[in-house]
């Protein structure tokens, strides 16, 4: 049908997703707040675990979880098994603040993929080499 994205365009969109989200690439401004939210919705549920994600030093992470709480887009509370950690967790907002993001990203990155079919099957290779090497790169880095 006219207008239909060809098959396997879905899967190749959450590929370059991943991809792009892995390395950095896809956040706009102020991306370290998506950044963080996504990680968040990956299982960073505490703020040391976030500060690891996003390479960030305590302190800024802090601040950082506080910023996102005042826009209410993250809720923090005590840990009921430890008392002494701190858990974060997406509030409604941030959630859909990321499902929008994935939205936009997966719609500019599925505009700009090729029409046809067969196209779209050497893009996805091409983008599963990538991957491969970008991993490999990233785990003899220590990134």
């Amino acid at each position: 049908m006219e207008g239909e994205a060809p098959a396997g365009t879905e899967t190749v969109v959450a590929a370059l997703m991943a991809l792009s989200e892995h390395a950095g690439l896809t956040a706009p401004p102020p991306h370290l707040w998506l950044r963080a939210l996504v990680a968040v919705q990956a299982g960073a549920d505490c703020p040391g675990e976030l500060r690891r994600a996003l390479g960030t030093t305590a302190p800024s992470t802090s601040r950082l979880c506080a910023r996102l709480e005042s826009a209410g887009l993250l809720a923090r509370h005590a840990d009921p098994k430890d008392r002494r950690k701190t858990l974060v967790e997406l509030s409604p907002a941030g959630a859909e603040e990321v499902r929008s993001h994935h939205a936009r990203t997966a719609d500019l990155i599925g505009a700009a993929l090729p029409a046809s079919g067969s196209e779209v099957e050497a893009f996805a290779v091409a983008c599963d080499i990538a991957r491969t090497h970008l991993i490999r790169a990233l785990s003899s880095s220590g990134g």
